[in-house]
Protein backbone atom coordinates (compact mmCIF):
# COMPACT_ATOMS: atom_id res chain seq x y z
CA UNK A 1 0.00 0.00 0.00
CA UNK A 2 2.84 2.35 0.93
CA UNK A 3 4.58 1.59 -2.36
CA UNK A 4 1.38 2.42 -4.27
CA UNK A 5 1.07 5.77 -2.46
CA UNK A 6 4.68 6.64 -3.26
CA UNK A 7 4.16 5.77 -6.92
CA UNK A 8 1.06 7.97 -7.06
CA UNK A 9 3.01 10.87 -5.56
CA UNK A 10 5.70 10.38 -8.20
CA UNK A 11 3.12 10.26 -10.99
CA UNK A 12 1.43 13.37 -9.64
CA UNK A 13 4.74 15.22 -9.63
CA UNK A 14 5.45 14.60 -13.30
CA UNK A 15 1.87 15.32 -14.33
CA UNK A 16 2.20 18.69 -12.62
CA UNK A 17 5.40 19.43 -14.53
CA UNK A 18 3.70 18.84 -17.88
CA UNK A 19 0.53 20.72 -16.90
CA UNK A 20 2.57 23.71 -15.76
CA UNK A 21 4.61 23.64 -18.96
CA UNK A 22 1.60 23.41 -21.25
CA UNK A 23 -0.38 26.06 -19.41
CA UNK A 24 2.51 28.51 -19.33
CA UNK A 25 3.22 28.09 -23.04
CA UNK A 26 -0.35 28.53 -24.18
CA UNK A 27 -1.12 31.42 -21.86
CA UNK A 28 1.98 33.33 -22.94
CA UNK A 29 0.87 33.09 -26.56
CA UNK A 30 -2.45 34.74 -25.71
CA UNK A 31 -1.44 37.76 -23.63
CA UNK A 32 0.81 40.78 -23.99
CA UNK A 33 4.08 41.22 -22.13
CA UNK A 34 2.56 43.69 -19.67
CA UNK A 35 -0.24 41.34 -18.59
CA UNK A 36 0.19 40.12 -15.05
CA UNK A 37 0.43 36.34 -14.67
CA UNK A 38 -0.32 34.51 -11.45
CA UNK A 39 0.50 30.88 -10.83
CA UNK A 40 -2.39 28.90 -9.41
CA UNK A 41 -0.67 26.16 -7.42
CA UNK A 42 -3.85 24.26 -6.68
CA UNK A 43 -5.00 23.79 -10.28
CA UNK A 44 -1.50 23.68 -11.86
CA UNK A 45 -2.40 26.28 -14.47
CA UNK A 46 -1.50 29.90 -15.00
CA UNK A 47 -4.21 32.51 -14.57
CA UNK A 48 -4.07 35.79 -16.45
CA UNK A 49 -4.78 38.72 -14.15
CA UNK A 50 -6.51 41.27 -16.36
CA UNK A 51 -10.04 42.21 -17.43
CA UNK A 52 -10.52 38.71 -18.76
CA UNK A 53 -9.00 35.33 -18.11
CA UNK A 54 -7.60 33.11 -20.85
CA UNK A 55 -6.77 29.52 -19.97
CA UNK A 56 -5.98 26.62 -22.25
CA UNK A 57 -5.60 23.35 -20.37
CA UNK A 58 -4.09 20.28 -21.99
CA UNK A 59 -3.17 16.88 -20.57
CA UNK A 60 0.34 15.63 -19.91
CA UNK A 61 1.57 12.69 -22.02
CA UNK A 62 2.79 11.13 -18.78
CA UNK A 63 -0.71 11.24 -17.33
CA UNK A 64 -2.19 9.46 -20.37
CA UNK A 65 0.53 6.82 -20.44
CA UNK A 66 0.12 6.13 -16.73
CA UNK A 67 -3.60 5.66 -17.42
CA UNK A 68 -2.78 3.16 -20.19
CA UNK A 69 -0.36 1.32 -17.91
CA UNK A 70 -2.87 1.16 -15.07
CA UNK A 71 -5.50 -0.25 -17.44
CA UNK A 72 -3.28 -3.12 -18.53
CA UNK A 73 -2.25 -1.79 -21.93
CA UNK A 74 0.72 -3.66 -23.36
CA UNK A 75 3.93 -1.88 -24.29
CA UNK A 76 4.32 -1.88 -28.07
CA UNK A 77 7.65 -0.70 -29.41
CA UNK A 78 6.45 -1.14 -32.98
CA UNK A 79 4.00 1.78 -32.83
CA UNK A 80 6.68 4.33 -31.93
CA UNK A 81 8.47 6.60 -34.37
CA UNK A 82 11.65 4.71 -35.17
CA UNK A 83 14.84 6.55 -34.14
CA UNK A 84 16.18 6.01 -37.67
CA UNK A 85 13.61 8.50 -38.97
CA UNK A 86 15.32 11.32 -37.08
CA UNK A 87 17.96 11.54 -39.82
CA UNK A 88 15.43 12.58 -42.47
CA UNK A 89 13.95 15.63 -40.73
CA UNK A 90 15.56 18.65 -42.34
CA UNK A 91 13.05 21.49 -42.02
CA UNK A 92 12.62 23.40 -38.79
CA UNK A 93 8.94 22.43 -38.58
CA UNK A 94 9.61 18.70 -39.03
CA UNK A 95 12.28 18.83 -36.33
CA UNK A 96 10.00 20.67 -33.91
CA UNK A 97 6.98 18.43 -34.45
CA UNK A 98 9.08 15.29 -34.16
CA UNK A 99 10.90 16.59 -31.11
CA UNK A 100 7.44 16.53 -29.51
CA UNK A 101 6.71 13.09 -30.97
CA UNK A 102 9.98 11.59 -29.77
CA UNK A 103 9.57 13.21 -26.35
CA UNK A 104 6.15 11.55 -26.12
CA UNK A 105 7.68 8.21 -27.13
CA UNK A 106 10.34 8.75 -24.48
CA UNK A 107 7.68 9.32 -21.81
CA UNK A 108 5.83 6.18 -22.94
CA UNK A 109 8.98 4.07 -22.63
CA UNK A 110 9.71 5.51 -19.21
CA UNK A 111 6.21 4.95 -17.80
CA UNK A 112 6.26 1.33 -19.01
CA UNK A 113 9.66 0.74 -17.44
CA UNK A 114 11.53 0.05 -20.69
CA UNK A 115 15.06 0.97 -19.61
CA UNK A 116 16.89 0.29 -22.87
CA UNK A 117 14.25 2.02 -25.00
CA UNK A 118 14.25 4.99 -22.63
CA UNK A 119 17.97 5.42 -23.26
CA UNK A 120 17.56 5.09 -27.05
CA UNK A 121 14.70 7.60 -27.25
CA UNK A 122 16.45 10.02 -24.94
CA UNK A 123 19.47 10.07 -27.26
CA UNK A 124 17.19 10.51 -30.28
CA UNK A 125 15.35 13.40 -28.65
CA UNK A 126 18.68 14.89 -27.62
CA UNK A 127 19.96 14.72 -31.21
CA UNK A 128 16.99 16.66 -32.62
CA UNK A 129 17.12 19.01 -29.65
CA UNK A 130 20.71 19.89 -30.48
CA UNK A 131 19.70 20.72 -34.06
CA UNK A 132 17.05 23.06 -32.65
CA UNK A 133 19.45 24.65 -30.19
CA UNK A 134 17.81 22.88 -27.26
CA UNK A 135 20.94 21.75 -25.49
CA UNK A 136 19.31 22.72 -22.22
CA UNK A 137 18.19 19.54 -20.47
CA UNK A 138 19.68 17.15 -23.06
CA UNK A 139 23.40 16.98 -22.44
CA UNK A 140 26.12 14.44 -21.64
CA UNK A 141 25.59 14.84 -17.89
CA UNK A 142 21.97 13.75 -18.28
CA UNK A 143 23.00 10.77 -20.43
CA UNK A 144 25.40 9.64 -17.69
CA UNK A 145 22.57 9.92 -15.15
CA UNK A 146 20.36 7.73 -17.33
CA UNK A 147 23.15 5.15 -17.78
CA UNK A 148 23.69 5.02 -14.02
CA UNK A 149 19.97 4.76 -13.25
CA UNK A 150 18.63 2.80 -16.21
CA UNK A 151 17.09 0.10 -14.01
CA UNK A 152 15.61 2.53 -11.49
CA UNK A 153 12.16 3.39 -12.87
CA UNK A 154 11.49 6.27 -10.47
CA UNK A 155 14.87 7.84 -11.23
CA UNK A 156 14.23 7.58 -14.98
CA UNK A 157 10.92 9.39 -14.47
CA UNK A 158 12.75 12.23 -12.74
CA UNK A 159 15.62 12.50 -15.19
CA UNK A 160 13.71 12.31 -18.47
CA UNK A 161 10.85 14.56 -17.45
CA UNK A 162 13.20 17.17 -15.98
CA UNK A 163 15.22 17.14 -19.21
CA UNK A 164 12.15 17.81 -21.35
CA UNK A 165 11.00 20.49 -18.92
CA UNK A 166 14.37 22.26 -19.04
CA UNK A 167 14.48 22.21 -22.85
CA UNK A 168 10.97 23.59 -23.25
CA UNK A 169 11.28 26.27 -20.57
CA UNK A 170 14.48 27.36 -22.31
CA UNK A 171 12.42 28.03 -25.45
CA UNK A 172 9.74 29.76 -23.39
CA UNK A 173 12.34 32.07 -21.85
CA UNK A 174 13.37 33.08 -25.38
CA UNK A 175 9.75 33.87 -26.24
CA UNK A 176 9.56 31.06 -28.80
CA UNK A 177 5.89 30.32 -28.17
CA UNK A 178 5.19 29.18 -31.72
CA UNK A 179 7.92 26.56 -31.55
CA UNK A 180 6.62 25.35 -28.22
CA UNK A 181 3.07 25.01 -29.51
CA UNK A 182 4.30 22.93 -32.45
CA UNK A 183 6.25 20.67 -30.08
CA UNK A 184 3.20 20.22 -27.87
CA UNK A 185 0.99 19.41 -30.86
CA UNK A 186 3.41 16.68 -31.92
CA UNK A 187 3.42 15.22 -28.43
CA UNK A 188 -0.38 15.26 -28.22
CA UNK A 189 -0.85 13.58 -31.61
CA UNK A 190 1.69 10.89 -30.72
CA UNK A 191 0.11 10.19 -27.32
CA UNK A 192 -3.29 9.75 -28.95
CA UNK A 193 -1.76 7.52 -31.64
CA UNK A 194 -0.29 5.33 -28.89
CA UNK A 195 -3.59 5.23 -26.98
CA UNK A 196 -5.54 4.20 -30.09
CA UNK A 197 -3.09 1.40 -30.79
CA UNK A 198 -3.44 0.21 -27.20
CA UNK A 199 -7.11 -0.74 -27.76
CA UNK A 200 -7.31 -4.49 -28.41
CA UNK A 201 -11.01 -4.57 -29.22
CA UNK A 202 -13.55 -1.76 -29.40
CA UNK A 203 -16.20 -1.45 -26.73
CA UNK A 204 -18.02 1.74 -25.69
CA UNK A 205 -17.29 0.70 -22.09
CA UNK A 206 -13.57 0.22 -22.67
CA UNK A 207 -11.80 2.70 -20.37
CA UNK A 208 -9.11 3.52 -22.92
CA UNK A 209 -11.74 4.12 -25.61
CA UNK A 210 -13.57 6.47 -23.24
CA UNK A 211 -10.33 8.34 -22.47
CA UNK A 212 -9.72 8.78 -26.20
CA UNK A 213 -13.25 10.18 -26.63
CA UNK A 214 -12.55 12.63 -23.81
CA UNK A 215 -9.79 14.19 -25.93
CA UNK A 216 -12.64 16.05 -27.66
CA UNK A 217 -12.49 19.02 -25.28
CA UNK A 218 -8.70 18.99 -25.16
CA UNK A 219 -8.54 19.19 -28.93
CA UNK A 220 -10.67 22.32 -28.80
CA UNK A 221 -8.12 23.86 -26.43
CA UNK A 222 -5.23 22.91 -28.71
CA UNK A 223 -6.99 24.50 -31.68
CA UNK A 224 -7.61 27.61 -29.61
CA UNK A 225 -3.92 27.87 -28.82
CA UNK A 226 -2.94 27.64 -32.51
CA UNK A 227 -5.49 30.31 -33.42
CA UNK A 228 -3.58 32.78 -31.23
CA UNK A 229 -0.26 32.23 -33.02
CA UNK A 230 1.09 34.41 -35.78
CA UNK A 231 0.06 32.74 -39.03
CA UNK A 232 2.50 31.06 -41.33
CA UNK A 233 2.38 28.14 -43.77
CA UNK A 234 3.14 25.43 -41.24
CA UNK A 235 0.91 26.64 -38.39
CA UNK A 236 -1.97 27.09 -40.82
CA UNK A 237 -1.51 23.58 -42.19
CA UNK A 238 -1.39 22.17 -38.67
CA UNK A 239 -4.48 24.13 -37.69
CA UNK A 240 -6.31 22.78 -40.76
CA UNK A 241 -5.44 19.20 -39.73
CA UNK A 242 -6.71 19.82 -36.19
CA UNK A 243 -9.92 21.43 -37.45
CA UNK A 244 -10.55 18.47 -39.73
CA UNK A 245 -10.06 16.14 -36.77
CA UNK A 246 -12.48 18.21 -34.72
CA UNK A 247 -15.26 17.63 -37.27
CA UNK A 248 -15.11 13.94 -36.33
CA UNK A 249 -14.97 14.60 -32.59
CA UNK A 250 -17.95 16.96 -32.88
CA UNK A 251 -20.13 14.04 -33.93
CA UNK A 252 -19.83 12.70 -30.39
CA UNK A 253 -22.10 15.53 -29.19
CA UNK A 254 -25.01 13.83 -31.00
CA UNK A 255 -24.68 10.59 -29.03
CA UNK A 256 -27.32 9.84 -26.42
CA UNK A 257 -26.77 6.29 -25.14
CA UNK A 258 -22.97 5.92 -25.55
CA UNK A 259 -20.01 8.28 -25.40
CA UNK A 260 -18.63 7.06 -28.72
CA UNK A 261 -19.80 4.54 -31.33
CA UNK A 262 -17.55 2.07 -33.10
CA UNK A 263 -17.89 3.91 -36.41
CA UNK A 264 -16.96 7.20 -34.73
CA UNK A 265 -13.97 5.55 -33.07
CA UNK A 266 -12.79 4.18 -36.41
CA UNK A 267 -13.20 7.58 -38.09
CA UNK A 268 -11.25 9.41 -35.38
CA UNK A 269 -8.58 6.71 -35.33
CA UNK A 270 -8.12 6.89 -39.09
CA UNK A 271 -7.73 10.67 -39.01
CA UNK A 272 -5.24 10.54 -36.14
CA UNK A 273 -3.21 7.92 -37.97
CA UNK A 274 -3.29 9.93 -41.19
CA UNK A 275 -2.07 13.10 -39.44
CA UNK A 276 0.56 11.22 -37.48
CA UNK A 277 1.88 9.45 -40.58
CA UNK A 278 2.15 12.77 -42.41
CA UNK A 279 4.17 14.20 -39.54
CA UNK A 280 6.68 11.38 -39.15
CA UNK A 281 7.24 10.53 -42.83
Amino acid sequence: MLKHICNMKQISKFSKIFLLLISLILIDSCVSDNTEKKKNKDSNIYEVGNNKKTIFKLPSPVELFVFLHDNNAKFNKGILNTPDNSKKYFTNFSKLINFGIYASDLAYCTVFGQAQETFVYFKTTKSIGEDLGLNEGFNEIIIKRIENNQYQKDSLYQITMDAYWDACTYLEDLGENKKLSIILAGGWIESLHIAINSVDKFSPENKIVIRIAEQQLLLENLIGSFQTLKKDKHTQQMLAKLNELQTSFDKLYDNTDVIITENQFIEISNKIEKIRNQLVK
